[in-house]
Formats: structure tokens, C-alpha cells, sequence
């Protein structure tokens, strides 16, 4: 007789087992030798002798966990259904990043167009002060996520970085103090410092205020709403910018239609009224977490964030654990066999020497390059059209200021509902094919801007055309480029988080980049190069996206020989 069928006997267990695992006493051995107490299964079972018992004692141990888990997965997916959290507390939640929001819209379509229309920065300058803002963010987000986890809490930190933002952006779209009398070396170091801050302030609230996700949620559906109406709330943060926009420089006396430098103060009202909006904002934000039990919510999941090593006699309290099991499950990439079992870790793939995660990078960065280069140099070029137009003879239907403000914004609605049927087309095509539908929107809009004669003037319907086609080919290659990343990662979930941040990282870089340039082959008299910007819209961007789908086809080459190399 074996060791285990000793142990039985001297614990006056009998030697009859059910087929599903209860013995007549109701006691079964745990794997670490102790007994685990559950009710007496009754008669009508059919049983088996204990002939063989160490093969019967692991039968009987898997059946009798696979039974008790059947009925403790429904009620999971039962009770993530459900929410934890009011509407108005979840509405509170998505106020903690509005400030960021508004801030990210007034900084990637404006900054540029006031650096040198308002403050007559060059436009070498002007280009590296925004590389120097997208490298600082690259650099600062990874810092940002070490910090915040090993000192002091999340909403401390939000609190910091909405404060260090509070401080630093308005002072970006102000008139540098001082400069009029220093050397012109004190106005880059000036902005360079500020920026510098305001790109380490931002990652603060971003990095915290999804972080705070995981402490508040306790179902699926608690995270699934939060993510919602943070994306919503962006969503409504980036239209008011633009409104804002419009209703400040609509009030322009000026019978010029070209930003120059008595607008200034105008891009600092701005900055102003959105900081006003957003501090506002983090003030209800953090009002709401003390209304939602944020505090306790989040020693709640500090204090499950513990497997216990040996399970109670008493029954769990499955309700309670349901709601939790999100913080005490075992790690990604791990496996257990029984709550007292081992874990065991399945075996990391090394992404970092496959060709598909450089691929998948590349089709990221190439999608963001687009969008980011567009958004950037749309208010430029249309700047731009308003020199041509102010130097030619009269029109009817001449660009303005005001188309500042609402082509970005027709633009971004247009990527808004592109992404909403995203949501449907991919049930029918694939990520890759979206892609290039996307690619050949993006193509097409460079196309008609390069092919359009020099002294030829856009009127408002088609600036808007154009806007709604940059949005649209951006959004659709930005998201479809994510899915194919996601399809990549696939069940190695665990190291996701190295593998976006190296791709954000890239894309951050290579736009600081190739800002840099862009504005250091410009022309010093803007009149040589009077059309400078409108080459930026058709070939810049449109190189951006030939190199997508050149990405996409040697990444669809690559996918389909690693397939055929698993098969054989």
C-alpha cells in the first residue's frame, strides 16, 4: 500500500472513494498532506476500490476541483456584470485627465503656429523645442511609472503632476519675461526648461490616473466603464479646444487673416481659459474619489493582493472573492494546479528577436507619423493659404483665422466616427486589410493637395473634405496598426507592457525627429519657399504613409513564412 493510502488509513478515512472525488467522511487530503473539509457527498454514486490509490488520489483531487470551479465561474461572470460604482462616480473618475487632454490638443495643433507666427521664433528653433517636449515625454513616462509605484499613492502623485502642469503650460503659450533685454540664448533656455516640465508634469497624470483603473475597479465592468468615459470625456476635452480656439481668435480686429505678433496674448487667453476648464476639473475629480470610497477601495486591493498559501476549513465566501479575484489571480503567464498547488510559469517569448515586433513598431510609428505630422502642420498650412490669398487678388471665400479652428476640428470628428466603425467593419475584413484601406485614404488627400496648382485657393468645403480625409486615414491606420500589435502579443499577455512601451517610445522619437527636420530645411524668407507647408501635407505625410503600406506588405511576408515554419 502506498503513502498516501497510509495517511487515509491512519486519519480513519475509508478505503471506498466516489468517482467524483468525496470519500464517506467527507475528508480529502490536500496536496501538502493536510485535510481539506467539504460536504459529505451522499449515496447514488457510483464507487471504486482503492486498488491503485495514488493514481485514484490525483483523479480524485482534479475531479473534486474541477466540480467545486464550475458553479464559482458562473457567479464570476455573473458578478462581473454588475458595477460597483454610481454613474456620477465614474463620470468624476474621467474628469482626472480633462486638464491633460486639453492640454495635449493646444499643444500638438498650436504650438508651432505660435512659436513663430506670434513670438517670431525661427523655424529651427521652434522645431526643436517641440522635438524637445516629445523626447522629454519618451523619456520621462517609463521614470513616471517607477516612481509612482514604489513611492507614496497615486492620487498623490496625480495631485503633483496636475500642479506641475498648472505651473508650466500656460507659461508655453506666454511671452518669454525678460527677453526683450536678455540675450536671445535666454528665450530657448526659457522655453526649453518650461517644456521640459510641462512633458514631465503630463506623463504624471496620465501614468497615475490609468493606474488608479485596477485600485477602483472591482468587476469587469467597473474597468470597462471607466475606460469608456475616460475615452469620452477626451473625446469632448479635444472639441472644446477648438471651440475655445475659434471663439478667441473670431474676435480678432485685425484685417489681417495671418497670425503675427499681436496675437500673442490671444494663444495665452487660450491657455488660460482651458487651464481654468481643466484645474476645475481635477478639483471634481479628486472631490469624487473621497465620495467614492477611493481610499478604501484601494487598501482593499493592496490587502488581496496576497495568495494565500493554504485554504481555510471554512466555506469562501464566493461573492466576496468573485469581486476581488481580478487582484489576487495568479500572475499572467502563470498556471496553478489547485489553490495550494505550485504556480507554474509558462515560458517568455523573446519578442525582441522576432522581426514582427520591428515590424509591427514601424507600422505604429508610420500611422502616428501621419496623424501627428497632419494635426501639427494643418494650422500652418492653412497660415499659409492665408498669405497666398492676402498677396493675391480678392475672393469670395478666402481662409481666415477661424479656419484654425474648425478644419482641426472637422478633421478629429472625422477620425472620432471613422474609429466608431471601426468597431463593426473588423467582424467582416481583417486588421491588415483595414490598414491599407486606411494607407489608401491617407494616399489619396496627399494626392489631391500636391496635385493642386500652386496659386490655386482651396475653398471652406474642401479644406473641410480635406480635414474630414486626414482624420479618417489616420484614425483608421493608427487603430487597425494597434489590433495587428494586440494580434502579435496574443496570448502573452504579461509582456505587453515592454512591447507598447517600446513602440510609444519609437513613435515619440521619430516625430520629435522629423519635426526637427522639417522646420531645418525651411526657407529663412518664407517668400522662396511660399508653398512650403502644403509640400509638407502632400509629400511628408504621404511618404509616411507609402512607407506604411511597404511595412504592411513585408510584415504580411514575415507572418505567413512563420506560420508555414510552425506547420512543418
Amino acid at each position: 500500500m502506498s503513502n498516501n493510502a497510509n495517511g487515509r488509513v491512519a486519519n480513519g478515512t475509508s478505503n471506498t472513494i466516489h468517482r467524483y472525488g468525496a470519500t464517506e467522511d467527507s475528508t480529502v487530503l490536500a496536496v501538502n498532506g493536510g485535510p481539506r473539509h467539504h460536504r459529505q457527498t451522499t449515496a447514488g454514486i457510483d464507487t471504486i476500490t482503492a486498488a491503485d490509490e495514488e493514481g485514484v488520489d490525483h483523479h480524485q483531487q482534479h475531479n473534486h476541483h474541477q466540480k467545486e470551479e464550475m458553479p464559482s465561474d458562473r457567479i464570476q461572470q455573473q458578478l462581473d456584470k454588475r458595477s460597483t460604482l454610481r454613474m456620477c462616480e465614474k463620470i468624476g473618475y474621467g474628469l482626472g485627465h480633462v486638464y491633460n487632454d486639453l492640454c495635449a490638443g493646444v499643444w500638438f495643433s498650436y504650438t508651432l503656429l505660435f512659436m513663430q507666427g506670434a513670438l517670431g521664433m525661427p523655424a529651427a528653433e521652434a522645431g526643436a523645442m517641440v522635438m524637445l517636449g516629445q523626447v522629454g515625454d519618451a523619456i520621462a513616462t517609463p521614470i513616471v511609472g517607477m516612481l509612482t509605484d514604489r513611492y507614496g499613492t497615486k492620487r498623490q502623485w496625480h495631485i503633483f503632476g496636475t500642479f506641475i502642469v498648472f505651473l508650466t503650460f500656460p507659461m508655453i503659450f506666454s511671452l518669454c519675461p525678460w527677453c526683450t533685454v536678455a540675450p536671445h540664448w535666454w528665450e530657448i533656455v526659457y522655453f526649453a526648461a518650461v517644456i521640459l516640465g510641462f512633458q514631465f508634469g503630463w506623463p504624471i497624470v496620465q501614468v497615475t490616473h490609468l493606474a488608479m483603473i485596477p485600485e477602483l475597479s472591482r468587476t469587469q465592468k467597473d474597468r470597462s466603464d471607466l475606460t469608456a468615459i475616460r475615452y469620452s470625456l477626451s473625446i469632448i476635452s479635444n472639441v472644446v479646444v477648438y471651440i475655445v480656439t475659434w471663439a478667441v481668435l473670431r474676435n480678432r480686429s485685425s484685417v489681417e487673416n495671418q497670425i503675427g505678433p499681436g496675437d500673442a496674448y490671444r494663444f495665452r487667453d487660450i491657455s488660460l481659459i482651458l487651464t481654468l476648464a481643466g484645474v476645475s476639473m481635477s478639483v471634481l475629480f479628486n472631490f469624487s474619489l473621497t465620495f467614492s470610497g477611493y481610499e478604501q477601495r484601494r487598501s482593499t486591493a493592496l490587502l488581496h493582493n496576497v495568495i494565500r498559501p493554504v485554504a481555510t476549513s471554512e466555506e469562501p465566501d464566493l461573492e466576496r472573492e468573485s469581486l476581488l479575484r481580478p487582484s489576487v489571480a495568479p500572475a499572467a503567464g502563470t498556471s496553478s494546479n489547485g489553490p495550494d498547488g505550485v504556480l507554474l510559469r509558462k515560458p517568455r517569448k523573446n519578442f525582441f528577436k522576432s522581426p514582427l515586433l520591428y515590424q509591427n513598431a514601424l507600422l505604429y510609428v508610420f500611422s502616428r507619423l501621419f496623424m501627428t505630422t497632419s494635426l501639427v502642420y494643418m494650422p500652418l498650412w492653412l497660415d499659409e493659404q492665408a498669405h497666398h490669398q492676402q498677396d493675391g487678388p480678392p475672393s469670395g471665400d478666402q481662409v481666415n483665422v477661424e479656419h484654425l479652428a474648425t478644419v482641426p476640428l472637422v478633421s478629429f470628428l472625422a477620425s472620432f466616427i471613422a474609429s466608431l466603425v471601426l468597431k463593426y467593419t473588423n467582424r467582416f475584413i481583417s486588421n491588415s486589410l483595414v490598414y491599407f484601406i486606411g494607407s489608401l485614404i491617407s494616399i489619396s488627400v496627399c494626392l489631391w493637395i500636391a496635385l493642386t496648382a500652386v496659386d490655386a485657393t482651396f475653398s471652406t468645403f474642401a479644406l473641410f473634405v480635406i480635414a474630414a480625409l486626414f482624420g479618417a486615414g489616420s484614425s483608421i491606420t493608427m487603430v487597425s496598426s494597434l489590433c495587428i500589435t494586440a494580434d502579435m502579443i496574443g496570448k502573452h499577455a504579461e509582456q505587453s507592457g515592454i512591447i507598447y512601451s517600446a513602440v510609444t517610445f519609437a513613435d515619440k522619437l521619430v516625430t520629435g525627429v522629423v519635426v526637427v527636420i522639417i522646420e531645418s530645411v525651411k526657407c529663412k524668407d518664407r517668400t522662396e519657399c511660399p508653398e512650403y507647408y502644403q509640400g509638407v501635407l502632400s509629400y511628408g505625410c504621404g511618404l509616411a504613409a507609402i512607407l506604411g503600406c511597404a511595412t504592411l506588405a513585408t510584415l504580411l511576408c514575415t507572418t505567413a513564412a512563420t506560420r508555414a515554419r510552425n506547420r512543418r
